[in-house]
């Protein structure tokens, strides 16, 4: 078994080893870093931040409005009940995509936290705790290409390929698992190169 099961936390540790088939060896096991991402997580929390703005101030008018607090004016005279409740209603969906933009950063953090990602002697496994508990594993045979992307602290990221699927157009697509910010992430690629010989 690798070392790297036990520098996982012991309950991540027991959970991957319940996943074992019998005889099946552990190679590689790490948890993704969330600072892999913070990019793409400030991108989308600076963009959820200009987008609350707007719908924020649609939705507050028209609740305001609703409520007998300040009323909702349209060609100087007070905006009748049925528009009041149209554009309360019709800001919903866009506070709803505002909190889902301000929230991604969080729950993306969240999901590393709760990701394991393994490499034994027959397949990938990727393994969820909390919410979205469960277990997708890969044949290794399975494996048509590995793509790396590397930081300088020594984490990187793994684009693995697993076969195609056809979409409703019937156009052909990849079909891929990421695993972003993880520890040694050349020595991942190495052991996967080796078990699926045939991997270019």
């Amino acid at each position: 078994m690798s070392q790297d099961l036990y520098k996982l936390a012991a309950d991540r540790r027991q959970a991957l080893l319940s996943e074992l088939h019998a005889g099946e060896r552990v190679l590689y096991a790490g948890q993704p870093d969330w600072r892999a991402e913070l990019g793409k997580h400030i991108a989308i929390f600076l963009f959820g931040l200009f987008w609350s703005s707007i719908s924020f101030v649609f939705f507050g008018i028209s609740a305001a409005s609703l409520l007998g607090l300040h009323p909702m004016m349209t060609d100087g005279v007070p905006a009748g009940l049925g528009l009041q409740l149209f554009v309360f209603i019709f800001s919903l969906p866009f506070v709803s995509i505002g909190c889902a933009f301000l929230s991604a950063p969080y729950l993306g953090m969240r999901k590393s936290n709760a990701t394991v990602h393994a490499i034994t002697d027959a397949r990938l496994i990727n393994l969820y705790f909390g919410a979205d508990k469960g277990c997708e594993s890969y044949r290794l045979t399975t494996i048509n290409y590995v793509k790396r992307h590397d930081r300088s602290n020594g984490t990187g990221s793994l684009s693995i390929g697993y076969g195609v699927e056809k979409d409703s157009d019937g156009d052909t697509r990849p079909l891929t698992t990421d695993w972003s910010g993880i520890p040694d992430a050349k020595r991942a690629e190495a052991i996967i190169r080796d078990q699926a010989k045939w991997v270019r």
